[in-house]
């Protein structure tokens, strides 16, 4: 199996220009007080499974999408689907649910527990590069059973999110795997087995 690369940004170019995109650091504590991921309140938003499995050849627009319910980042779970908050301010502390019928950016394929190096409550936060490391490849071989197809040959992306240091302390040893256009369009429709 290949690892996809990993330097210490953001953004980075993966297999074939391909990119892995990581968002990290997420400073929870002041404005969400959110102490992990809960995922048990979706209130039915974003949890439809339809048919269509397409890319809509748009970006998505400014402000609220209609229909979509703003929620903590920490507190989306599996199957539902979002767009970020434009704000920076939130951008990384909250997104818009939708339901995965309409256009959206992301779709949750799974959200796990931090198994890696130095995991368990009460424990001293093992690094970014432990977390991140270990987060990306968890989504990165979760990926293939949801899609259909390997990472390396789809057209869609990742796009994880890890514990920072500070909501670690909280006891936050939630990862959250997200599907993505590798282009940054919208998708229609669930992509659990788009196989592309």
């Amino acid at each position: 199996m290949t690892t996809p690369v990993r330097p210490g940004s953001e953004v980075v170019a993966g297999h074939a220009g391909r990119r892995w995109i990581a968002a990290c650091g997420l400073v929870l504590a002041t404005l969400l007080g959110a102490s992990a991921c809960s995922g048990d309140d979706d209130a039915g938003v974003g949890t439809t499974e339809p048919p269509t499995t397409e890319v809509t050849e748009t970006t998505a627009p400014p402000g609220r999408p209609p229909g979509a319910v703003e929620t903590g980042l920490r507190e989306v779970s599996t199957g539902q689907c979002f767009d970020p908050i434009e704000d920076p301010l939130v951008q990384d502390l909250a997104v818009w649910v939708v339901d995965c019928a309409t256009p959206h950016t992301h779709e949750v394929y799974d959200v796990i527990t931090y198994e890696g190096d130095g995991a368990g409550r009460g424990t001293d936060y093992p690094g970014v590069a432990t977390v991140q490391d270990w987060s990306e490849q968890a989504c990165y071989d979760r990926f293939e059973p949801f899609v259909g197809v390997r990472w390396t040959l789809s057209e869609l992306d990742i796009a994880v999110w890890w514990p920072s240091e500070e909501t670690w302390a909280r006891d936050d040893r939630a990862v959250i795997c997200t599907v993505m256009s590798d282009t940054g369009d919208q998708l229609t429709g669930t992509q659990r087995d788009a196989e592309r």
